[in-house]
């Protein structure tokens, strides 16, 4: 099945950021673990059905010279940065992306450890177009949403792009139902919580 898999949400501290998402929605993330010469770690929250929201922020344990931890720590601030589309074939979503004229980047291996000690090993393709979502094959691992603290729902997603058509053929060739609305680049999320709806915005 293909659908929306994740939500990042980045921040230049994970201890501010989880704070952050903690005081809008009433629900603590847990801390995921660290992404080993990414530069970055996590915490999740589950948003149901299958599906959570990554706050993803530097890892100071690691070096972060080069890497999309330093990026994140020189951009300063929270919000959306990117999203993630679950599906089991990465090579089906390359071909798709082949037919809508949008390259793909080589598959990378990818991997970190819970806090329970439990390895989970996972898939990613990445297009060539900067907005485009990111693509996710978790294979065999737990998928994470099932571990993580509950109490929020996705309400709804949108996305605003210089380029609409693309965008929206792209995922219209997916058969994916997300509004997309020509603006500045940059995506809206309405989350269900304990305190009500509340939504997040670009990064």
């Amino acid at each position: 099945m293909i659908q929306l898999d994740h939500i990042m949400f980045a921040c230049a501290d994970l201890t501010a950021g989880m704070e952050e998402i903690y005081t809008l929605t009433g629900v603590m993330p847990a801390l995921g673990g660290s992404h080993p010469g990414v530069g970055t770690r996590n915490a999740l929250l589950s948003l149901d059905n299958h599906q959570y929201l990554e706050i993803i922020a530097p890892d100071p344990q690691q070096q972060l010279a080069g890497t999309t931890g330093q990026l994140l720590l020189d951009h300063g601030g929270s919000g959306i940065r990117s999203w993630a589309i679950a599906c089991p074939s990465l090579s089906y979503v390359a071909n798709i992306a082949a037919q809508q004229g949008l390259e793909s980047r080589n598959i990378i291996d990818m991997s970190r450890t819970t806090p329970d000690g439990i390895e989970l090993a996972w898939q990613l393709l990445f297009l060539q177009h900067p907005q485009m979502p990111f693509f996710i094959d978790w294979q065999d691992s737990p998928h994470p949403a099932l571990s993580t603290p509950t109490g929020c729902s996705l309400g709804t997603f949108s996305i605003r792009s210089e380029t609409p058509s693309v965008y929206d053929g792209f995922l219209a060739a997916l058969e994916l139902p997300f509004a997309v609305t020509s603006g500045t680049n940059g995506f809206c999320a309405q989350l269900n919580t304990p305190k009500g709806t509340i939504t997040l915005d670009t990064w």
